[in-house]
């Protein structure tokens, strides 16, 4: 009898603690998941008792129970072993499959994480959003049922903005749905929304993004509303519904790849059907550009950029995309969300490559496809060149002299040492081409030439010396002659020979100045900086460059290549360069147990540079022989060119380029560029471009060029944030009027962006309003 007594009270608390293993202060729960599988939660507390023989645990003060790395942490907490349930009690706060609920009591099933909130608080890290309701229901998986509930992005308690409903669903990584929500202003409602749809996903999601809208003078009031199509995590397309009252409907599609560094695509369309023609002489001095007409009702644009590898991907290539229906497209519709500027600017993001400018008329397509080998590289390239001018009034088609190479082939020796010769100090490159030409008026046909370079670098403690010897042979295959009237005789020449001598040398002088180090590796002096020692290099450079061969008549004219002449040019520089090195202490980390240290950098202070060239041919041309139809003088001399890039402080940069023309005695180009940064308070530069005299330099002959002098200012102020202010004013002192004046006025706050854009140019006038709610799709 005793001895049964005594198996049974040993079996008696073996069960009780393999079930629970309770101390003073601490358990651990065991409960079950839905796959019927055993689910330990550690509880601590600061007292933990027992009930009904260990059926109910409960635990009073800093309540945490943790499994991974869920947990739940509350007041109070009465567990229930039959159920796996748990009850909370103040302050209540979870973290479970990721998400952060808090409430003012709750109940949860320890195996299969659902349960109830009372008073409750979701929040969703990846997009910013807080979910609130009186009643939350956490049911299985990553979905949640609010009753009497309230939507937003703003963190406080009255958030500037927010949705309140009566029911709502959320699934993470999926979307809230939201059913007959009114939109509150600082707890007011404002207007009523009978359907709302919010992506709560970390990754990409379809849906639609923020809608676009503006006033023009040309376009009148316009709207564009995008969707987003997520095709998959590398992959996605964008679709714009854009319209305008004074233009019509405008609808556009972009697509956007990115399965690799090496692997990107971006493409995109706008086409239009114009209520607004420009027919007549009047309406291209009023309405249109550069005084041209423009006849055609549809218009569009084609744009875009790949980067790719081929099967091999030794073998790259790339492609560029511009097609448009006429010469104003791109200048008219800039301001809207179908603009130039933003396509440029997502390219150049992306691709580092730009388009043409919009102002020209050319737009330019190709593929170029590339191989590289140790020392030798090809590319293979196709381009085609369109002239969106012509037609729709202007003229003709026929009349199409744009030239296109279809194809053109290259191949790169790069310099190196001769093959089998390495131990000769003599270098060996070459180039190779062949292009196929081809034009609607003109002479085409196919043009090859190569260009080996023999050089012997002569290096010594005193500097480097280099002389390069070399020969650029040209043929031609004329396949149609069709001289332009710029032609220099009727193109029948095969082949021209140039001979190539050059040679360039380069020394420096220096010296170090050192100061003696007196910043400490303090906390006092985090962030500090002083200057340690400042470098003086002198660069002394020339380079002579000496062409000879036969004549440029009966040459077939296609690019500069057909117009290399005899040259012989000497140019001589003077570079000053003054590096700085610098000391600044930076921060430890006490808590680690890291102390204040003290950091080396070197920086550019001043770089400044001479240059000057005399031009031995120029002196000896006869001024009487016209070029494109003028005569100009002779002007050996080349303009005295001065380039200086200054950086005396760290938020102050100065750059300039002037050039001094001796025949005018005066300056003819400068440019100059001052930026000023404060952190905390904003920006400002302003800067000059000018041009004079172009009409006498016989450089700028035939370029279409003409004097300039344009003033450009830019401020940012960030001074009064929230709020802050952006501004840009452009002058053209040529035309005695501003060319492009911007205002913008942006309100940043925590849960969302205002920005007021207001844009004058003498074509057009724009307004534009933005309002930018982050991570909401409507």
């Amino acid at each position: 009898m005793l001895l049964s007594l005594r198996k049974a009270v040993v079996v008696f608390f073996v069960c009780v603690f393999t079930m629970l293993a309770v101390t003073a202060e601490s358990a651990t729960l065991t409960a079950t998941n839905e796959d019927q599988e055993a689910v330990e939660w550690q509880l601590s507390a600061q007292k933990v008792s027992t009930l009904n023989d260990a059926e109910v645990i409960e635990a009073e003060g800093d309540v945490v129970l943790k499994q991974g790395k869920d947990y739940l942490k509350a007041d109070f907490a009465r567990y229930y072993a039959a159920t796996n349930w748990v009850y909370l009690s103040g302050n209540v706060e979870v973290f479970m499959n990721n998400d952060n609920l808090s409430a003012e009591t709750a109940e949860f099933d320890l195996g299969k994480k659902i349960g109830w909130m009372k008073n409750g608080k979701v929040f969703v890290a990846g997009p910013h959003v807080y979910f609130t309701g009186e009643r939350i229901e956490k049911n299985w998986g990553d979905s949640y049922t609010f009753n009497n509930a309230k939507i937003t992005v703003c963190d406080g308690d009255r958030p500037a903005w927010s949705l309140d409903t009566s029911e709502a669903t959320l699934e993470l990584e999926g979307y809230a749905v939201i059913k007959g929500a009114d939109v509150q202003i600082k707890d007011v409602p404002v207007f009523g929304v009978p359907y709302f749809v919010l992506p709560i996903k970390t990754r990409r999601e379809s849906g639609f993004l923020r809608p676009d809208f503006g006033s023009t003078s040309r376009l009148g009031f316009w709207f564009a509303q995008p969707y987003f199509w997520a095709i998959d995590q590398e992959r996605d397309m964008t679709f714009y519904a854009q319209y305008m009252s004074k233009r019509g409907f405008m609808p556009g599609v972009e697509f956007r790849s990115r399965t690799s560094a090496e692997n990107q695509v971006w493409m995109r369309a706008d086409w239009l059907h114009d209520a607004k023609t420009v027919t007549t002489e009047q309406q291209a001095s009023d309405f249109g550009y550069d005084n041209l007409f423009r006849t055609n009702e549809n218009r569009y644009w084609a744009r875009g950029m790949i980067n790719g590898e081929l099967p091999d991907p030794r073998w790259k290539f790339k492609a560029d995309i511009d097609y448009v229906s006429d010469q104003d497209m791109l200048r008219e519709f800039n301001s809207t969300i179908a603009g130039f500027d933003d396509s440029q600017d997502a390219l150049e993001e992306r691709f580092g490559r730009s388009l043409n400018d919009r102002s020209d008329p050319l737009r330019t397509s190709r593929l170029l496809v590339t191989r590289d080998w140790n020392r030798l590289g090809i590319a293979l390239l196709g381009e085609y060149n369109q002239n969106s001018a012509l037609g729709h009034g202007n003229e003709k088609h026929s009349e199409d002299e744009t030239l296109q190479r279809l194809p053109e082939f290259n191949a790169y020796y790069f310099k190196n040492r001769i093959p089998g010769l390495e131990q000769v100090p003599f270098t060996l490159n070459a180039d190779f081409q062949s292009v196929q030409f081809a034009r609607r008026k003109g002479t085409d046909g196919n043009r090859t030439d190569i260009t080996p370079v023999l050089g012997l670098p002569l290096v010594s403690s005193y500097g480097t010396i280099t002389p390069e010897v070399g020969m650029q042979q040209i043929w031609y295959n004329t396949a149609e002659k069709e001289p332009l009237t710029s032609a220099n005789g009727d193109d029948s020449r095969t082949s021209r020979t140039l001979f190539k001598f050059g040679v360039s040398g380069y020394t420096e002088l220096a010296r170090v100045y050192s100061y003696e180090q007196t910043l400490a590796a303090t906390e006092e002096n985090v962030g500090e900086v002083e200057t340690l020692g400042i470098k003086h290099a002198i660069q002394p450079r020339f380079e002579y460059r000496h062409v000879s061969g036969s004549s440029l008549s009966d040459t077939p004219y296609y690019d500069y290549v057909d117009r290399l002449g005899n040259e012989d040019e000497l140019t001589v520089s003077l570079v000053n360069l003054l590096t700085r090195k610098r000391a600044a202490v930076i921060a430890g980390n006490e808590e680690k147990g890291i102390d204040p240290s003290i950091a080396t950098t070197y920086g550019e202070l001043l770089w400044f540079r001479i240059l000057q060239s005399y031009d031995f041919e120029e002196n000896k041309r006869d001024e009487d022989k016209l070029i494109e139809g003028e005569r100009f003088e002779r002007r050996p001399w080349k303009d005295l060119e001065g380039e200086l890039r200054f950086y005396p402080w760290t938020n102050i940069t100065f750059t300039s380029r002037t050039f001094y023309s001796y025949y005018d005695s005066q300056i003819n180009r400068h440019d100059h560029t001052l930026k000023l940064t404060a952190p905390t308070y904003g920006a400002f530069s302003t800067g000059v471009d000018f041009r004079s005299n172009l009409d006498k330099n016989k450089e700028y002959a035939g370029t279409g060029l003409t004097d300039l002098n344009v003033w450009k200012n830019r401020l940012t102020v960030e001074f009064f944030d929230p709020i802050n202010f952006e501004a840009y004013y452009e002058y053209d002192f040529e035309k005695k009027e501003a060319y492009e004046q911007s205002y913008s006025l942006i309100y940043n706050h925590q849960c969302f962006r205002l920005i007021f854009k207001a844009k004058f140019t003498p074509f057009d006038d724009s307004y534009k309003v933005y309002l930018e709610l982050p991570g909401l799709t409507f």
